[in-house]
């Protein structure tokens, strides 16, 4: 499953039991701050697992949600993300 978000970001993998990839048109790292900023905790850049990864990979973000996260903390993180980028 690949599908792109209207503000840039596309779906990289199918959900992994609560996790996605998805690739943002910046630095993942870069984003997230932003989003932190914001107070929107918005997933760990790969780029943090693997300093070293190529420049395409970091702009991946993996994102997981829970049972604790609602639908408004979804919809949170999807306006900041728009915000953001």
């Amino acid at each position: 499953m690949k599908w792109r978000w209207k503000f840039g970001v596309t779906v990289l993998t199918e959900a992994f039991f609560n996790e996605i990839a998805v690739s943002l048109p910046k630095p993942a790292a870069q984003a997230v701050d932003e989003l932190a900023a914001k107070g929107v905790l918005g997933g760990v850049p790969y780029s943090r697992l693997d300093p070293n990864c190529s420049a395409q990979m970091q702009n991946v973000l993996l994102v997981a949600a829970t049972e604790t996260n609602t639908k408004a903390d979804i919809e949170a993180l999807a306006t900041a993300l728009k915000e953001v980028l």
